[in-house]
């Protein structure tokens, strides 16, 4: 058991190598810049104060070490390759205290109360740290704020908030670090100088400037007045309803006139403010005007349409292209908004999109006037929606163009989904279960009543020749009786994969994998307390006696089953409301039994005391080969009715091994939209390896509420 999976991890390593190149990871530091020190705030006789510098206070979200990621609205990320490699609530407060050291600030800095004990206290908190990403900018984020206080009191002297946005010029993370960096130390100099008004002229300083009777430091109202503008960015959408790349570009005007154009669906990057917009197909008189849209910083604004668009094909009656020149006209007035030939797709050709406002168009063709009555067609365009126009042409004997034999618009098929060969569904159910199996007593099943979820997915691809079906269910479930506190009742991973290549109509080649597991220990449990003992597969005693009302059976995830096949299928039946398939091929069957458990009344035990003992003995993992024939059938019946069966036979290779088999069904009765009953008959024959020398049954009956999840 150990060389298959060593070998199978090694498989995947080696998969995994092939897939993918190992991406390094990057670690980013935040250091101290001597050569942005400003000499203006280097005072040549410190201010005679003790400060204590606090470590800076940083949000959950962004006090990891991941690089946090923000794309322009409430999404964000974390870089998996790009790491902070300091502490930013430590890297902060001590680039702080060298900086104020090196401007010879204070007495006395400090970032431990060891040696004296501070008058003030400076604190800093971080709001947000991040670079934002959008398909055309990238910006430094740092949103942080500094105050300086008297030790016994939270009133703050001197208060410094920044929230600044930097446009990066190069987009990578190293440039986002530096920018990072720059822009803290910059404002630990507004800060400080601050601090140095504060200080110098009395907190009436920062209020106000004119009214004093001493004159500021201009080197340090010139610091101050630095502030650059934090308004920052955010991105204006116009969104293409088409859903094309071959929309026409509109045009962003600010307040002061200045004009910009983009594109139709692409986020456009602007300072925050109020615009407006000039879009739409035709002259400029036809064009739609769009005013006083609000741009947010670190908001991406979404323009809610108020126009329809337009798509016109022209065919032939065989469907082929046809190049014949069109016109649209506006029907209530008759202005031409322009006249275009269709475009030749398969060339690579893009459709012309029309922008149009909600109403009715006039399309004629062959430079047909706006007052024909013949070679023309109308449309209604509504707001928000695209309308695909087709024209269909008659032609000459030698495949001309002439006039227009029909027109309009071609809905797609309601059926286009289902006929997609790959199909995938998606559904959770909530069960109250009736219960009785007799696994561990034959003549004593035992009845309880379940609560359980699962969550079913289907994966089927059907395009001839190739069938895949693949099926996963994850059960789990509590119980409650009246002896018991809550206890899981099912736990069970399932997983089955099958594939088919039909070389003819109904018969092929198949492959299969399945999976079969648990996710939790599982317990057995007793009414009363118990003596046992537990033995390894070869027979060798597991620790001393123990006298317990429970014991484990099963550690998580062993057993571990799996079943591989591969051999002839053949279909049955292959009916709208009926399919059946028979196969036969070779098999393998694995069963890893590591911590498993099973025990047998027939061998308990006395000790020398006189006391009676279960004997538990753990199951020896399990790799044989063999013949497999399996019968796979589901039949839509009447009343809403489904039943689903699966018998699964397997002939081992070895003589002394027994044949096993599994016959699973499953009967689905609809009664409401999102209920049903279900009832399930299982049977099942295991070998003698398996500690159950008989044919287990199991029913279960329970109502369930299904959600479709896709």
């Amino acid at each position: 058991m150990k060389k298959i999976i060593v070998l199978s991890l090694s498989i995947i390593f080696l998969f995994g190598c092939m897939a993918r190149n190992i991406v390094p990871r990057n670690y980013f530091i935040l250091e101290y810049y001597s050569h942005s020190e400003k000499d203006e705030l280097k005072l040549e006789k410190p201010i005679e104060q003790s400060v204590y510098i606090e470590d800076t206070k940083v949000p959950r979200t962004y006090n990891r070490k991941q690089i946090v990621v923000r794309h322009f609205g409430p999404r964000i990320t974390y870089s998996d390759n790009n790491l902070w490699g300091v502490k930013l609530s430590k890297i902060i407060p001590n680039l702080l205290k060298k900086r104020l050291d090196s401007y010879n600030m204070f007495k006395n800095t400090q970032r431990e109360l060891f040696t004296s004990t501070p008058g003030y206290i400076i604190d800093s908190n971080i709001n947000n740290i991040e670079m934002y990403i959008s398909e055309t900018l990238y910006q430094a984020r740092l949103n942080i704020d500094f105050t300086y206080r008297k030790k016994d009191t939270e009133n703050p002297l001197v208060v410094h908030s920044a929230n600044i946005e930097r446009v990066m010029l190069k987009q990578d993370f190293d440039t986002y670090a530096q920018t990072i960096n720059e822009i803290l130390l910059e404002e630990i100099d507004k800060f400080a100088a601050k601090i140095n008004i504060y200080n110098a002229y009395g907190p009436q300083a920062l209020i106000e400037q004119d009214n004093l009777p001493i004159e500021i430091d201009p080197l340090l109202v010139e610091i101050l007045d630095s502030e650059e503008d934090n308004s920052g960015k955010g991105l204006l959408l116009v969104p293409a309803i088409t859903r094309t790349e071959n929309e026409p570009y509109y045009k962003v005007y600010d307040k002061y006139g200045y004009e910009r154009s983009a594109k139709i669906g692409e986020a456009f990057p602007l300072m925050e403010g109020t615009y407006s917009l000039e879009y739409g197909s035709g002259n400029q008189d036809q064009k739609m005007i769009r005013k006083n849209v609000k741009v947010h910083p670190r908001y991406k604004t979404i323009v809610e349409p108020d126009w329809g668009c337009l798509i016109v094909e022209i065919m032939d009656e065989s469907r082929n292209f046809a190049k014949v020149i069109y016109e649209v006209f506006d029907l209530n007035d008759g202005e031409s908004f322009g006249s275009e030939f269709p475009a030749e797709v398969e060339l690579g050709e893009q459709e012309k999109v029309w922008v149009l406002k909600p109403g009715h168009y006039k399309i004629t063709i062959n430079n047909e006037p706006f007052n024909t009555y013949t070679d023309f067609t109308t449309v209604l365009i509504e707001e928000g929606s695209v309308q695909k126009l087709t024209i269909v042409m008659e032609t000459d004997e030698e495949g001309n163009p002439t006039n227009m034999a029909g027109a309009g618009i071609l809905e797609e098929s309601f059926l286009a989904a289902s006929l997609e060969p790959l199909k995938l569904s998606s559904a959770i159910h909530i069960n109250g279960n009736l219960n009785s199996d007799n696994e561990i007593n034959e003549n004593d099943p035992e009845v309880i009543i379940t609560m359980n979820s699962q969550l079913e997915n289907y994966l089927i691809y059907d395009k001839d020749p190739l069938y895949y079906n693949m099926k996963s269910v994850i059960d789990l479930g509590i119980s409650k009786t009246t002896d018991t506190d809550f206890r899981l009742a099912s736990d069970e991973f399932d997983l089955k994969n099958t594939g088919i290549y039909y070389f003819v109509k109904d018969l092929g080649f198949y492959g299969r994998f399945d999976v079969n597991s648990h996710f939790f220990d599982e317990k057995q449990y007793s009414s009363e307390d118990f003596y046992y003992k537990k033995f390894d597969d070869n027979n060798i005693a597991i620790g001393d006696s123990v006298l317990s009302d429970e014991i484990k059976i099963k550690s998580s995830f062993f057993p571990i089953e799996l079943k591989e096949g591969i051999g002839i299928n053949y279909r049955i039946l292959n009916l709208s409301r009926a399919n059946l398939s028979f196969r036969a091929g070779f098999g393998i069957r694995q069963f890893f039994n590591d911590d498993v458990f099973v025990y047998n009344p027939s061998e308990t035990f006395i000790d020398a005391d006189n006391i009676e003992h279960r004997r538990y003995y753990e199951l020896a993992s399990i790799n044989t080969t063999g013949t497999e024939l399996s019968l796979v059938g589901s039949f839509q019946l009447p009343f809403n009715l489904i039943y689903a069966s699966n018998a699964d036979f397997y002939f081992p290779f070895e003589k002394n091994d027994e044949y096993t088999f599994e016959w699973e069904n499953s009967f689905n009765l609809n009664l409401f939209k999102h209920i049903s009953l279900d009832y399930k008959f299982n049977l099942e024959k295991l070998g003698e390896d398996s500690g159950i020398d008989y044919l287990v049954r199991e029913h279960s009956l329970f109502l369930r509420v299904t959600y479709f999840l896709r």
